[in-house]
């Protein structure tokens, strides 16, 4: 029989590897091709802190606490997969960045290091820079044998240093302050040349410096980093709030298990040696050699020194007309749902709608939900200044927010201050879903309750790259089940069930299988039937096998699934009628979308939830029907141009999920084509409004 499923973590490496193929891709600009190597490298950064630590944790524990959708496979056999995959991954990684380096100086971007800096201006740059703001930042640990090394920070890296002080070798450690200064340091311009060097070869210029009271015959620095199991350790005790829980296991985290070390090749064996006893550093962690420079994900913010030429064209988002011909964005709502999509339509508009709600004398209740938000959040402060204004104001802030709990225990404290209601989360659950709720007086031929129901995070950083969708409604068999949601935070003992929305984890998986089914019948009847999905991952098992089923049915299935797809489609005897893709291109494809063919009454849903066990079962996720048939057209048109792209669409498939899509249709680059179609929608929607002023006018 054909194999069925792909493990989850191999089909996420699988993606990792198409974000290297958008390195390899000539079209794409050179500094966007290098912010690829960045976002490949803090993907696996991020992939070793949480996923490849579950597998590891079910090692140690020697229990089977990792559940892998391939049975029979042991936990070594996976890690052993891992480990090979990455490996090669690796040196093509390398290669990659060799070549995007090459293909700077081509461009006139040259990168200096601490041996060939040799112009005038750049080493008095360098000196005036360290000596004035590096020097009084940088930590040095000098390692003894009889000390306890130093706790080293999850995802930062530091120096290992060397020195031989009368023939004894004495090691040292030195934390690369790149959470306080920029990874890159631009250093002048000489004639049409642009000068880049990476802030630890400044610190490795002035190892005399540093080291200047050590009487040493010889002294070098190579990089390591470290990266630490993410997962939060939560006291069971009922003494302390999830809030005081949250913040004092963070403090864990810094501590928790290493299951991965990067080091510089060319360390010396008895450092390597020494670093690897002292950081207790095991046979189970993942160690690897690699080159001089570590973290780079950084490269995701390297400075573009002007060179626009070499970056992607930036779009202008859109202003939807739809809410321009009204005052006021609630009598926009009251007369119809409108749909933002991001990062096509400017999110702006949202927050101008946030402002609106907070400042209305009529507005009495705001509820939202917070997943991530900014360091600096203009939502937090819309709904501070709500809640200075007298209105009761409530905010649902999961703390569990993986990486940003940090965050979101300050901004929990801030909102507090200032009044708001904070819930911290529902025990067992975390709050994934992006929804609120406001309450308005009654008012003349306007709607009384407002609601949102989001797939994306309210993060005006990630909306500028990540698509997704947010719609305003103040329709009431959808608002009142969007409070309804809310009560569950503030009473979740009690059972809830909804009629229009899919909420995780009540009833969702349900109601996706009892759709699922209803195509089938619908099929057997003749009628017209198709199961369609945008998601960012697929690994649960039963729904898996229930689009199995329906494609042995003869129920036509198409996906566009960006990351984790543990299904494969095309197989014969299963998955024939099933047809994949991912597609990843200029912007990270983040929306959600269900769409049933329903007999021919399409049924479409956004939602804030993949098809993944913990979206369904240990999560509170919403899906949200659409009933406004110009959204649910716009949605319908936008899954087709994403799933008929054939310029950035890869083929899922068994093996490795690389292969392009190639036909002889005209060219389609999806997310192109939906920011020409959004734009021509637009200005139609412009020229209507216009037209109908002008009768008005003329009568």
């Amino acid at each position: 029989m054909n194999q069925q499923y792909v493990n989850r973590e191999i089909s996420w490496l699988r993606f990792n590897a198409r974000v290297l193929q958008e390195v390899k891709d000539p079209t794409v600009p050179l500094l966007e091709r290098l912010r690829f190597l960045g976002i490949y490298s803090n993907n696996l950064d991020e992939f070793y802190s949480v996923r490849y630590s579950s597998v590891l944790r079910s090692i140690q524990l020697k229990s089977r606490v990792y559940r892998n959708i391939i049975e029979g496979q042991t936990d070594q056999e996976l890690i052993e997969e891992i480990n090979n995959l990455v490996a090669v991954q690796r040196a093509e990684y390398d290669q990659l960045y060799d070549d995007i380096l090459n293909e700077l100086q081509e461009n006139n971007i040259f990168f200096v290091d601490d041996k060939n800096i040799c112009e005038a201006a750049h080493i008095q740059y360098i000196t005036e820079y360290f000596n004035t703001q590096l020097s009084h930042s940088i930590g040095v640990y000098i390692l003894d044998k009889k000390l306890e090394g130093p706790a080293i920070r999850d995802g930062a890296f530091y120096m290992a240093v060397k020195f031989v002080e009368k023939a004894v070798p004495k090691y040292s450690l030195i934390d690369v302050p790149t959470q306080i200064f920029p990874r890159f340091a631009v250093l002048p311009q000489i004639g049409k040349k642009q000068f880049v060097m990476y802030l630890e070869d400044i610190i490795r210029y002035h190892l005399a410096d540093i080291f200047k009271v050590f009487k040493y015959d010889f002294i070098e620095a190579h990089s390591i980093k470290i990266t630490r199991d993410s997962e939060l350790e939560l006291s069971n005790s009922l003494e302390y709030s999830l809030l005081e829980k949250v913040a004092k296991s963070l403090e864990g985290r810094r501590k928790g298990e290493p299951v991965r070390i990067v080091y510089d090749r060319g360390i010396a064996d008895d450092t390597l040696k020494f670093l690897l006893k002292k950081l207790h550093i095991d046979d189970y962690d993942s160690i690897n050699a690699g080159g001089k420079y570590h973290n780079k994900r950084d490269l995701m913010d390297f400075p573009n020194q002007g060179r626009t030429d070499l970056e992607y064209e930036k779009i202008v988002p859109i202003i939807p007309a739809n809410l321009l011909k009204y005052r006021t964005f609630f009598e926009a709502i009251t007369a119809e749902d409108h749909l933002l999509f991001y990062p096509y339509h400017d999110y702006s508009v949202f927050l101008k709608f946030l402002r609106e709600a907070a400042i209305d004398p009529k507005v009495k209740k705001i509820k939202i939900t917070i997943y991530r938000v900014n360091v600096e959040s203009q939502v937090m402060s819309a709904l501070t200044n709500a809640a200075r204004n007298g209105k009761e104001v409530t905010a649902v802030l999961e703390l569990r927010a993986r990486f940003d709990e940090a965050n979101n225990v300050k901004w929990s404290k801030r909102l507090r201050d200032a009044g708001v209601n904070v819930i911290n989360g529902v025990p067992g659950l975390k709050v994934h879903s992006k929804i609120g709720y406001i309450e308005r007086e009654a008012e003349e031929g306007m709607a009384t309750e407002y609601g949102f129901v989001s797939s994306g995070n309210l993060n005006s950083d990630t909306v500028k790259v990540y698509t997704d969708h947010t719609l305003l409604t103040s329709q009431s068999e959808i608002v009142q089940e969007i409070n309804q949601v809310f009560r569950f935070f503030s009473a979740n003992y009690l059972t809830q069930s909804y009629d229009k929305l899919l909420v995780s984890p009540m009833q969702t998986r349900k109601k996706i299988i009892k759709f699922i089914k209803r195509e089938i019948k619908n099929h057997r009847k003749g009628l017209p039937s198709g199961i369609n999905m945008k998601l960012n991952s697929l690994s649960d098992k039963q729904i898996i096998d229930m689009l199995y089923n329906a494609s042995s049915e003869g129920v036509k299935i198409r996906l566009v699934v960006r990351g984790i797809h543990s299904l494969i489609p095309g197989q014969k005897g299963f998955s024939e009628n099933i047809e994949s893709i991912s597609i990843v291109d200029k912007f990270l494809e983040h929306s959600r979308i269900y769409w049933f063919r329903n007999a021919g009454d399409d049924q479409v849903f956004i939602s804030s939830a993949d098809m993944m066990e913990r979206n369904l079962d240990a999560r509170v996720e919403v899906a949200c029907p659409i009933y406004n048939l110009e959204i649910k057209k716009m949605l319908i048109e936008s899954f087709e141009l994403n799933f008929n792209d054939n310029v950035k669409a890869r083929l899922h498939d068994a093996d490795s999920s690389l292969e392009y899509r190639t036909n002889n249709l005209p060219t389609l680059r999806s997310q192109f084509a939906i920011y020409n179609y959004l734009l021509e929608l637009n200005e139609k929607q412009s020229e209507e409004i216009q037209s109908r002023q002008n009768r008005q006018y003329e009568h």
